[in-house]
């Protein structure tokens, strides 16, 4: 399924796939607009979902605890596709299974669909074509250094841990890059620039995004 990468090399350009994008889904127009206005919010809580009468309601924090607490492991047969769905059916949420067929190159849904700037801690992110290039300056009295990272998922999926408020979504994920355990890291998912200043240095953030993701909420079953 999907393979992500991560490096230095600059981003080329692709062509979409021509695929509809969903009413949940964000492009990069999008994307540009929330990193403009920062719009892309830092998650406040998690809306708590009912289960059975008489039992506890869970809510997102449920399946973020899960994927933490397989962190440097391999769920299922290791492929992104597994952490979701494990995380989701051992807290009684509704997996991509119960939304239609799964197939090896699926736009999966996973519950319910809400804005990518929404999207809030135990959310699932399903990725079509992503692909960003960040360039990071940092200025202060002795001079400035720059650097460039590039990061691309073709076809993934991946769980939020939180975002910062400036197009960056940290998530846990495993098979990106193929063959990797699950691991916690930050996806830059903006365009455009953002500056901020602390202590003396700023920091100037540069993005340039691609392709789609799509923000599900957890739905109990």
């Amino acid at each position: 399924m999907a393979i992500g990468t991560v490096g230095t090399a600059p981003v080329q350009q692709v062509a979409q796939s021509g695929r509809p994008a969903s009413a949940g889904a964000t492009s990069p127009a999008q994307f540009a607009s929330q990193a403009a206005d920062r719009t892309l919010g830092p998650a406040t809580g998690n809306g708590s979902v009912q289960t059975s009468a008489g039992a506890a309601p869970k809510d997102g924090q449920a399946v973020l605890d899960f994927a933490n607490s397989k962190k440097g492991q391999k769920v299922g047969s290791g492929e992104c596709f597994d952490l979701a769905d494990q995380a989701l059916k051992k807290n009684g949420f509704k997996t991509a299974s119960d939304y239609g067929q799964v197939t090896p190159d699926g736009d999966y849904q996973w519950g319910k669909e809400v804005p990518l700037n929404e999207a809030k801690p135990g959310d699932v992110l399903q990725f079509r074509d992503y692909k960003n290039e960040t360039k990071t300056r940092t200025e202060d009295d002795k001079g400035w250094k720059e650097r460039t990272e590039t990061q691309s998922r073709p076809h993934h999926t991946a769980i939020v841990v939180s975002n910062d408020g400036q197009g960056n979504v940290t998530v846990l994920e495993q098979n990106a890059p193929k063959g990797s355990k699950v691991t916690q890291r930050v996806l830059h998912m903006g365009n455009g620039t953002t500056s901020n200043e602390q202590g003396g240095t700023t920091t100037t953030q540069t993005q340039n995004t691609d392709g789609t993701i799509t923000a599900y909420r957890p739905e109990p079953k």
